[in-house]
């Protein structure tokens, strides 16, 4: 799942690296999503199963919207990157 995810945010104009040659929002993004399952006590595929479940408890007014704002907000847009790939995935 996690190559998948890799492979659409690159499909979808995300650079794997910087101008600098630094790692850039693709690992930001994947390291979010580890976070979550972390926390969630979940793997890749199962957050992917319960993503429409998750994703709003990270968002502002979610019970884990703190944990939302992590990392300058990274883990909430690495969630509603994810969300828009599972989507796209299931149609």
């Amino acid at each position: 799942m996690t190559k998948n995810f890799k492979n659409w945010l690159i499909e979808n104009g995300y650079k794997l690296f910087t101008a600098n040659n630094q790692p850039s929002t693709i690992y930001d993004y994947l390291l979010a999503l580890r976070y979550v399952c972390e926390w969630e006590n979940k793997t890749m595929d199962e957050l992917a199963d319960s993503i429409s479940e998750i994703y709003p408890k990270y968002c502002d007014m979610g019970e884990h919207s703190v944990r939302g704002r992590f990392k300058s907000r990274a883990v909430r847009s690495a969630l509603c990157q994810y969300n828009k790939f599972i989507m796209e995935s299931r149609i």
